[in-house]
């Protein structure tokens, strides 16, 4: 096969894109590459350094072939900034997107430096690193999240992966430091099958998690004008920097005749929100979701998907429109399962500089 490959992945403190030509015999090139080095700005640098690496390839994006996207294990903001670029690109253009182990990229690459089982470590934060092992570059254990002095060494005789923790393991520092486009293209074990769904590799320890059954029961039902200034602070938490509103907003709109609000509650404590308004005077009605909110201390439990699921059936099967940051790799995924698809891209739509997908599920009548 030959192929022409856009290489992401910010899964590590490197935002990286690359293109990539894969011959008939499947041999790589790097056409070009642009890394840059800020754990806090992935969203900030990546598309332009897509742009870039476009330019230095003198390619423009109808002439690329499919999507190489790294998908972990790796932080939640920065890993869905690439996951959720990769699959807009794919989507946009109507090519295939593959997703790969972002430690397989640095792991497929240790045969050139070094023997027999390598390690792979990548910053989890919190003290931890990701981490998994390989042997001719292929992954024999992990990948796994754990305290440097937890993690299992096996039969490794390097280290590979994040220069702060590799000296951590009293072993040889090889030259891997993080995914490279080349590493990405390797990753991929399987070039014939349809691309499967995009899944982040979001690692937890188990100990981490208390045992659902230990849950309180969460209750859906109207938002009240008391919960104003509650609904503000979570949306200030939430989305800080796309123009949160204040209190006086959620106001107007809980007692506006044509919106719809609910409230997720455990006991007395609001713990989501969500509303739509119904647009247009006269039927056939479309709808308009304005927010959705759920605070992150109870986010992984189905909140969202239980108010997003009120809000639709106010909607009674008729058209709905959202807007959703390009980001937003679980929003957008949360979407799709329902019916909603792309209509669109607004440029800067965030008082944060940020994009917005606009998105619509048609009419269910």
């Amino acid at each position: 096969m030959t192929a022409t490959i856009l290489t992401i992945d910010t899964a590590t403190p490197a935002v990286t894109a690359g293109l990539v030509r894969l011959d008939e015999a499947g041999r790589p090139t790097v056409l070009a590459e642009r890394v840059t080095l800020d754990a806090r700005a992935h969203a900030e640098w990546l598309t332009p350094n897509v742009i870039a690496a476009l330019a230095d390839a003198g390619l423009g994006m109808p002439d690329l072939t499919a999507v190489v996207v790294g998908c972990g294990p790796g932080p939640f903001t920065g890993l869905r900034v690439g996951m959720a670029s990769a699959a807009a690109y794919g989507h946009a253009l109507g090519i295939g997107v593959r997703g790969v182990c972002s430690l397989d990229a640095i792991g497929v690459m240790t045969p050139a430096v070094s023997k027999g089982e390598a390690l792979v470590v990548t910053d989890a934060r919190r003290r931890e690193v990701y981490w998994a092992r390989y042997r001719d570059g292929v992954r024999v254990a992990g990948p796994a999240v754990g305290a440097p002095a937890d993690v299992d060494l096996g039969e490794a005789a390097a280290v590979a992966g994040s220069p702060a923790h590799a000296g951590l393991f009293g072993l040889p520092v090889l030259g891997v430091a993080y995914p490279t486009p080349t590493g990405l293209v390797a990753a991929v074990r399987d070039w014939d099958s349809v691309p499967a769904p995009l899944v982040p590799l979001y690692l937890r320890r188990p100990d981490a998690k208390p045992p659902v059954s230990a849950a309180p029961p969460v209750d859906i039902g109207a938002l009240l004008d008391s919960d104003a200034a509650r609904c503000a602070e979570l949306e200030a938490q939430l989305f800080g920097g796309d123009d949160p509103w204040p209190p006086a907003a959620f106001s107007r709109a809980i007692g506006a005749a044509d919106h719809h609000y609910v409230a997720a509650r455990i006991g007395d404590r609001l713990v989501g929100y969500g509303g739509i308004a119904r647009l247009g005077r006269t039927p056939p009605f479309e709808f308009e979701v304005h927010t959705i909110g759920v605070d992150p201390a109870h986010q992984g439990r189905g909140i969202g998907r239980r108010l997003l699921a009120d809000l639709l059936d106010y909607a009674a099967g008729g058209v709905v429109h959202l807007e959703v940051r390009t980001d937003n790799v679980a929003a957008i995924g949360l979407y799709r399962e329902v019916g909603f698809v792309e209509t669109g891209v607004r440029k800067r739509y965030y008082r944060n500089g940020a994009d917005a997908y606009m998105m619509r599920r048609e009419s269910r009548s």
